[in-house]
């Protein structure tokens, strides 16, 4: 009963025996290789690379613009993700102050939709809310703020002016929000 069940194992030929050597030899011999890419190109491209994988370009995308290995663009995408770079979000309420300077500017609500990141019915209702006069005030122009907020730069307060007081905005954002909300639900 306590004989342990054993399994016969074929010896194995001389033949087979130098080939598993030599697999062995091979792999104890070769290391992995580096990845080569970046001695290849100019600080100017890989510098294009890191912005392209900031701004969120496929890695196929980017491989083909700049004919490196898949490799070093998903090494170089990790260290360069687009949610660490991400500058500040707008929130509705200062999507609406922006979308009532488009409409100043006169802006088709589906630029301004394309603009803002939001659908077309999103904008026509933002448009019927009144906004907090102290935002209209201290916030930059529509255009200015998109520039700032897709800028390759850092850019210290890319939706305000200088000199507005963030406390207050912060008081304003909130109560604003509370009310887009309510004017969203109604409009369903």
């Amino acid at each position: 009963m306590n004989e342990f069940i054993t399994t016969k194992f074929k010896g194995l030929s001389s033949e087979e025996e130098a080939t598993v050597n030599a697999l062995a030899e091979k792999l104890a011999a070769n290391k992995p290789r580096r990845i080569m890419d970046e001695s290849h190109l100019t600080p100017d491209q890989i510098l294009k690379i890191k912005r392209a994988c900031i701004q969120g370009h496929s890695v196929k995308a980017i491989q083909a613009a700049f004919n490196v290995s898949l490799a070093y663009v998903l090494r170089v995408k990790r260290s360069h993700n687009p949610m660490k770079y991400q500058k500040t979000p707008l929130t509705l309420p200062e999507k609406a102050v922006l979308a009532q300077q488009m409409d100043a500017d006169n802006l088709s609500v589906d630029k301004m939709a394309e603009l803002l990141g939001i659908n077309s019915k999103m904008v026509s209702l933002l448009l019927t809310q009144p906004s907090p006069r102290y935002l209209v005030e201290q916030m930059l122009p529509y255009d200015q703020v998109l520039q700032n907020l897709r800028s390759a730069r850092y850019v210290e307060s890319p939706v305000y002016k200088k000199g507005t007081s963030m406390r207050r905005v912060r008081l304003i954002v909130s109560e604003a929000r509370q009310q887009a909300r309510q004017a969203i639900i109604k409009s369903r």
